[in-house]
């Protein structure tokens, strides 16, 4: 089946100014172009994580000019960033499992900035966390293909958005806002003196109303996995190889947004308690001694004032 790409959306943000390219169209765009894909790079052996939602494959690029016009007009760099978490009122970083223990390992974007001539290409600042070690990374996230997110009933579950629900047709239908999914590839180095560099490819699930806000589509309750999304219901997913030029070695990684989502594929009994929220203590040892910590190991640490 062709993979489509509903610029419904598109079209009205257009009637209001804020977008100017996409085709009329009720609900659908043209066919997005068949995706050519590329041999991964090689990996250490590691659970398997299925790449994609259906219909969407790890293109090169697969972006339509209807797609890169939404781009020029919507950003979607903020969606990267480190979240806040509404629950704990502190930043999170993406947390998940590295090489083959699989060993913790967290990621922190701190800072995102769209390209001002290629909408697709995300600059991007951050910290790794590997084995206690914070280290700074620079790099890039290119933006290669959008989709209609597999189940736009989801959205009913994204509360405070300002959806609005129509009540006259069929159920469920959400008239001013649509859900997508987004592939990318991404290239972060790290800064001296580390040695690595970090690529693979990235997930964003996100909603889209007709006025250009943005959001993440995550899981509707709890440790619910959505196995049909290539984030597993986290809204955001990187996953690729930690390269270090130091040990010669190659390492796969995935980190998410909400890590309890990715567990059950990597380790046995990981989250323990009520549903599951709470890291195994003999995990501990792997570097999940301190999840639920208000840790904000990425901030600077502030330098001592002078007494004079």
């Amino acid at each position: 089946m062709a993979v489509t790409f509903t610029s419904r959306l598109v079209n009205k943000m257009v009637a209001v100014g804020l977008a100017a390219t996409a085709t009329a169209c009720q609900h659908t765009a043209p066919p997005v172009a068949k995706a050519v894909t590329q041999a991964p790079a090689a990996t250490v052996a590691s659970p398997e994580i299925p790449a994609t939602q259906p219909e969407m494959s790890l293109a090169a690029d697969s972006l339509t000019p209807e797609m890169r016009a939404t781009l020029q007009q919507v950003n979607l760099s903020k969606l990267f960033l480190a979240p806040e978490s509404q629950s704990a009122g502190f930043k999170m970083a993406l947390d998940g499992f590295f090489g083959t223990n699989p060993q913790r390992l967290s990621l922190a974007i701190l800072q995102a900035s769209r390209d001002s001539l290629q909408p697709e290409v995300i600059h991007v600042t951050g910290k790794a966390r590997n084995q206690k070690q914070v280290t700074n990374f620079t790099g890039e996230i290119r933006l290669t293909g959008l989709v209609d997110y597999y189940d736009q009933s989801l959205l009913l579950s994204q509360g405070g958005a300002g959806f609005i629900q129509d009540t006259t047709s069929e159920a469920g239908n959400i008239t001013n806002a649509r859900a997508y999914a987004a592939s990318a590839t991404f290239h972060f180095v790290g800064q001296a003196p580390a040695t690595y560099a970090l690529n693979g490819h990235a997930f964003l699930d996100f909603w889209l109303m007709d006025n250009g806000t943005v959001g993440q589509v995550t899981t509707p309750g709890e440790g619910i996995v959505l196995e049909k999304a290539a984030t597993k219901g986290s809204g955001l997913l990187f996953k690729g190889n930690w390269q270090d030029a130091k040990t010669s070695t190659s390492p796969s990684f995935v980190v998410c947004r909400d890590v309890f989502l990715l567990s059950p594929g990597f380790i046995k009994d990981f989250g323990i308690g009520d549903r599951g929220a709470q890291v195994n203590p003999k995990y501990a040892k792997l570097g999940w001694s301190s999840y639920w910590e208000t840790d904000e190991w990425w901030a600077e640490s502030p330098k001592p004032k002078l007494s004079l």
